[in-house]
């Protein structure tokens, strides 16, 4: 065999060897739509009827509406209660919930006196994970009412809004 002959056969081995090592698939790729998250106030949060007294002090609601009066604060009857939101999604699905950061201001609506929120808490709890098993969730939260002096807090209708988060994991 001549030299030319053996370099062509080298080359011939040599591309026949290097196409052997590759292999070509067409594969798939899949997405799915799932209905978007939402939430609806059912009930506000609600501290209720009260008088701050000589020294004010604290209103605590619990997720489960419980309320519980720090200081000198005294309650009256009428309506109270946690806050509750109807979250609906895609059923199965895992959301999280994320409370305030910051207190929440309520404001006299004569005066412009405020009272702060804060403490917030939730069932489920804010970060753990909650299931849309049938597509829809109750969510209940509560805070702390942090009241003021009579001067400092004047009898009348205090309101405010906050901001809660729900986003699907």
């Amino acid at each position: 065999m001549n030299r030319n002959s053996i370099l062509i056969l080298l080359l011939f081995l040599f591309i026949s060897g290097y196409a052997k090592a590759q292999a070509t698939i067409s594969a798939q790729a899949f997405a799915e739509v799932i209905e978007a998250l939402a939430a609806n106030e059912d009930e506000p949060l609600n501290f209720g009827r009260f008088t701050p007294g000589s020294n004010g002090g604290a209103i605590v609601i619990s997720p489960d509406g419980l309320r519980n009066v720090h200081g000198t604060v005294t309650t009256a009857a009428g309506m109270h209660s946690a806050g509750r939101f109807m979250v609906t999604g895609s059923p199965g699905a895992l959301f999280t919930i994320s409370l305030p950061g910051e207190d929440t201001v309520l404001i006299h609506q004569q005066s412009g006196n405020t009272m702060h929120v804060n403490g917030w808490i939730s069932d489920p709890a804010s970060g753990d994970s909650a299931n849309l098993s049938d597509g829809s969730r109750i969510v209940s939260i509560g805070a702390t009412l942090n009241i003021g002096n009579i001067e400092e807090n004047p009898a009348g209708i205090y309101a405010g809004t906050f901001i809660l988060t729900f986003a699907y994991n």
